[in-house]
């Protein structure tokens, strides 16, 4: 008979962004370690001071907290913050064309449309950069520079009756110089409050802390980067191979030590990156006294598959695992992919009091059949910082409704590791772990692409450089260069390189890395290989030139015949996002075009896309105004059809307020009911030309 037991949950928030700083200027060149340090950092560590028994882990890696330590102290800034400190007067025209298109980086529904001036502001812009120079004032760009700074403070510092924010966000508009700087100091009070919080929360027993290798790096690839093979035996990788362990030890005993030199403590456990492992990996993490580490469900259900050749249970997942390495025993959490993505996606546009509940009662859930002698230790990890932009008021009402009601609910306890295994000590469960990360079980994300691929060979090239010549460099510059080659082996790099992913500063992380690498051979004095010199990534430009039909297609979900498509545009696209926040790509094969005000689309996804009657699609369009578009379930003036991988579908611009002549921009969103939204292509747009007589005889002979 069905016992019930008391669920364990073990919460774990991961705070990472890449290294920013321009190794030339010295100046971050993204502001997202200032922006997320006053939004997240600091409140989610708050939560543990906030709610007497809650129990939860923090991941911090150890870049980030040097870049925390550097604007807290003030060897750092970054160049969105220079240019809001700038007096609006003194802006130049370069100045100001920066901050029309960088100022409104935010996501619109929750952190502009809710503030009338940011949002009149937003919607002035419009989509005309050119035309924004003209008509933006002064005052115009004094108000922006504030918004765009007030915008990504977090409401606990908003409702503070203590600070002026609250009257700032009331006033809305006319700010003053002393506004913005009243804003922006506040900005660096908080940065400078944020390490302390989370050492005083770690210190009183109300936190768990743990750290990532220095740099961000895939362990694995460092180890060998052939290991790529294991999981896609097919893919491509660089050759020579890149292999070399000891930068792997390097990233994990040297995290560690800066770590404990910021935080004044040595962390026991550590999220690798991208949850990225494998058993040479592993073994390094126990030699350099790591006792405890997490991952993801699939690596643990390949693991356990691999070792006794039976498929994995459900319930595997809800124990303390135990890895046993050629350098020591690990304690290993496996994170519930379903649960944490609730959290990390789904949540966000419900209620939050109904959100909160369903997460518990899920819980619940998975405690009421348990019948083991242990009870069932539950890991949710995700990305403490990206998700929360997308929830109403940052998250806080959900994430209030969601601890009170575990913390007043006997069937949930709130747990970390090192708590959960004193009560329950593991036993050796794995003999080896399955090689792979927490996007699909392997790398691919990181080498198999010509652009990944590529990366590793300068990588590669540049380290056998400095191995060559480091006894030319003093030990100030032979460190430099080192921690050049260091930064370069962090993951970020590699996660916007390729396909899979692409976001608004592809370019910018493409340079930057290119400029950590050419910086070491600037400390050796020899030349900066030409090809060095040169982007790796492919630039992403809007695609262009939406095709003239020759007639309207029959909407069926699929091609009929040659005649249909003739003059359509026809492109492959992929969906994107930031690290643990968009899983996987989304690739998909299109087929556009009009004849008059009709816009006909094919689009054929390629991986394991699954379109149901649940499934909302809008085209969102751009310009020349902004409309969405509702395609699926079925509107006025649309024909539709989906198909599981395909939908097709015609679409009467009329509706929209749109006319032949007008050249339309547009891309689709996607909204399943139980998977993570997604547009199609991201980063991009996609451009209809205008109908003409001229354009539309080019088929008067058929």
């Amino acid at each position: 008979m069905p016992m019930s037991s008391q669920v364990h949950l073990h919460i774990f928030w991961h705070q990472h962004q890449p290294w920013y700083i321009d190794p030339a200027a010295k100046i971050g060149v993204l502001p997202w370690v200032r922006l997320h340090g006053i939004k997240d950092y600091y409140d989610m560590a708050e939560l543990s001071r906030r709610f007497d028994g809650w129990k939860q882990t923090i991941n911090l890696v150890p870049s980030l907290l040097d870049q925390l330590a550097m604007y807290a102290d003030g060897s750092v800034t970054d160049s969105y913050f220079t240019l809001s400190r700038k007096p609006a007067a003194e802006l130049t025209a370069e100045d100001r064309e920066f901050v029309l298109k960088r100022f409104f980086d935010a996501h619109p529904p929750r952190m502009i449309h809710p503030y009338p001036r940011y949002d009149k502001l937003y919607h002035k812009r419009g989509q005309s950069i050119d035309n924004a120079m003209r008509q933006f004032t002064t005052q115009d760009f004094l108000d922006l520079q504030v918004w765009h700074n007030l915008a990504w403070i977090d409401p606990i510092w908003r409702d503070d009756p203590k600070l002026p924010l609250a009257d700032l966000f009331k006033k809305q508009h006319g700010f003053t110089e002393e506004d913005k700087n009243h804003v922006l100091d506040l900005q660096l009070e908080i940065l400078r409050k944020i390490i302390p919080l989370h050492r005083q929360m770690k210190h009183e027993g109300k936190l768990e802390i743990t750290c990532s290798p220095y740099y961000h790096p895939i362990l694995p690839l460092l180890i060998d980067n052939t290991i790529a093979r294991t999981s896609n035996p097919h893919d491509p990788v660089p050759n020579p191979p890149f292999r070399h362990p000891e930068d792997a030890r390097w990233h994990i005993r040297e995290g560690l030590n800066r770590f404990e030199t910021i935080m004044d403590f040595r962390p026991a456990g550590m999220w690798p990156s991208e949850g990225s492992v494998s058993d040479e990996a592993c073994a390094l993490m126990a030699e350099e006294g790591i006792s405890f580490f997490a991952t993801d469900e699939e690596i643990l259900f390949r693991s356990i598959y691999k070792q006794k050749h039976t498929t994995p249970q459900r319930s595997d997942l809800f124990r303390l695992h135990r890895l046993a390495t050629a350098k020591g025993e690990l304690d290993c959490a496996f994170r519930d992919h379903g649960l944490s993505d609730l959290i990390g996606f789904l949540y966000q546009d419900m209620d939050a009091k109904q959100a909160a509940n369903d997460f518990i009662h899920k819980l619940k859930q998975i405690g009421s059949g348990w019948n083991e002698n242990n009870p069932p230790f539950v890991t949710v990890l995700l990305d403490g910082e990206n998700c929360w932009e997308f929830y109403h008021r940052d998250g806080h009402d959900f994430l209030q409704y969601l601890i009170e009601g575990i913390l007043n609910d006997p069937q949930i306890q709130p747990t970390t590791i090192p708590e959960y295994r004193a009560m329950f000590p593991s036993e050796p469960t794995l003999r080896s772990i399955f090689p792979g990360s927490w996007i699909n079980h392997n790398f691919r994300i990181w080498i198999g692409h010509p652009e990944d691929n590529a990366a590793w060979h300068f990588l590669r090239q540049a380290r056998e450089t400095l191995i060559q010549k480091e006894h030319t460099l003093n030990d100030a510059d032979k460190s430099a260069a080192w921690q050049a080659l260091h930064i370069c082996e962090g993951s970020d790099w590699f996660w916007w390189y390729g396909d899979e992913n692409t976001s608004l500063h592809d370019m910018v992380f493409d340079s930057l890395f290119r400029e950590h690498l050419a910086h070491i051979y600037q400390l050796l004095k020899i030349p900066v290989p030409e090809a060095l010199k040169r982007p790796i990534k492919e630039k992403k430009v809007a695609y262009t030139g939406g095709g003239i039909l020759f007639r309207k297609p029959r909407v069926t979900g699929k091609t009929e015949g040659y005649y249909e498509w003739v003059g359509c545009r026809e492109i492959s696209a992929a969906s994107g996002g930031g690290a643990m926040h968009q899983a996987a790509a989304v690739n998909a094969k299109m087929r556009y075009g009009r004849k008059g005000t009709l816009f006909s689309f094919l689009i054929h996804f390629e991986n394991d896309v699954i379109l149901t009657e649940h499934t909302h699609i809008t085209v969102q369009i751009t310009k020349p105004i902004v409309k969405t578009i509702p395609v699926f379930p079925l509107t006025n003036g649309v024909e539709i059809a989906v198909n599981k991988n395909h939908v097709e579908g015609n679409i009467d611009l009329t509706h929209a307020g749109l006319e032949a002549h007008h050249e339309v921009w547009f891309f689709f969103q996607f909204d399943p009911e139980d998977k993570p939204s997604f547009s199609i292509p991201h980063g991009c747009e996609l451009h209809l030309q205008e109908y003409s007589p001229a354009n539309s005889s080019i088929y008067w002979f058929m």
